[in-house]
């Protein structure tokens, strides 16, 4: 849905930048000095807004972001941490990966993926959005 930035411009345009004196300031019509109120929008542009769902990678990058995990990891690339694709594809098949990750990420660890170790994320990142986090890592190719 766009916005209707005009009367947000000419209110900017007219009001904000005044000069300092009457005498200074143009005079303007008053069609063009009424205030501007821009029309609501359609009650079905609402709804249709309402009714979309967030996509589920779209709100797993959401809490990874209210979670700090994107501080150290991406995706797709190595940053101070591993990749997320790189971890579900290293603990791909591998019956006890959702436990073992679970763990590392709430207690922090190192000597899997280099020299820096993870810091403990628990109890700032609650067990079930830690579980969320690793089930959504294990899902991505």
């Amino acid at each position: 849905m766009k916005k209707n930035l005009f009367p947000v411009l000419m209110v900017l345009a007219l009001g904000a930048c005044q000069p300092d004196t009457p005498t200074q300031q143009p005079k303007l019509s008053p069609a063009v000095t009424a205030p501007v109120v821009a029309a609501p929008p359609p009650a079905a542009a609402v709804a249709e807004v309402k009714a979309a769902p967030v996509s589920e990678d779209a709100a797993m990058r959401a809490l990874a972001q209210k979670s700090l995990c994107f501080t150290c990891h991406t995706i797709d690339n190595n940053l101070v941490g591993p990749a997320w694709s790189k971890v579900a594809a290293k603990y791909r098949g591998q019956k006890d990966a959702e436990a073992k990750l679970v763990a590392k990420v709430a207690k922090g660890g190192g000597g899997v993926w280099g020299n820096v170790a993870m810091p403990p994320n628990s109890p700032k990142v609650s067990e079930k959005d830690i579980q969320t986090l690793v089930g959504y890592i294990l899902l991505l190719k």
